[in-house]
């Protein structure tokens, strides 16, 4: 009898351990995302070329979803485009998608991508990106629970190189990102050799379309 529950006692704390794992390292499925799906971010901006810092509001709202992708209205008034990810695609690249999330989420995964240049004169970006932690974020829209992806992306062309940082907080509450860091480094020899920007956007407001 004592065996018995012993054995119990320790399939018990098994599976306690298996939830606890679960619990520590969850997956996100891709998000649903629908028309009016909105959201707005403050954004904070410095810049070693201009003294100061810049704070401007940004926002994205999705007009229409299709198989391929989704258009999106920016707080210009202008429509964009981004894949079924939310990520987003730039026309001059006839490897459109700069991939900075890929579903399903989990801490550790890893991916490489590579964009080309639509005019073949001018170099490719090379990313790389990892999923680094599940964490909370608080921002003024609220504290969210978050996959936080680094990504790297390097441009170089002759003298030219350009590198970016993004952190980007993904919460599948909101369907897409609570916070964004994205550093800027450029070397040019027309430049006198280097110049930074780092930008700070945090979400303010969102609603989800029904």
């Amino acid at each position: 009898m004592s065996k018995q529950k012993s054995g119990g006692l320790i399939l018990s704390f098994t599976l306690l351990g298996v939830a606890r794992l679960c619990v520590g390292q969850p997956v996100a499925e891709g998000p649903v995302y629908k028309v009016d799906d909105y959201w707005k971010f403050r954004h904070t901006s410095t810049d070693t070329t201009v003294p100061g810092k810049k704070r401007t509001t940004w926002s994205r709202k999705i007009v229409e979803v299709h198989q391929d992708g989704l258009r999106v209205i920016a707080q210009d008034g202008k429509l964009r485009a981004y894949d079924p990810a939310m990520n987003p695609i730039q026309e001059e690249y006839s490897e459109n998608s700069r991939i900075l999330v890929r579903y399903p989420l989990k801490v550790g995964l890893e991916w490489n991508y590579n964009r080309k240049f639509s005019d073949s004169s001018l170099t490719d970006e090379k990313g790389k990106a990892k999923v680094v932690a599940f964490e909370s974020v608080t921002v003024p829209a609220g504290t969210f629970d978050c996959y936080r992806v680094d990504v790297k992306t390097e441009m170089n062309y002759k003298a030219y190189r350009k590198i970016n940082f993004f952190s980007r907080w993904y919460c599948p509450r909101i369907k897409w990102i609570a916070k964004e860091h994205h550093q800027t480094y450029i070397f040019s020899a027309a430049t006198g050799g280097g110049a930074t920007k780092d930008e700070i956007s945090e979400l303010m407001e969102f609603t989800l379309g029904q």
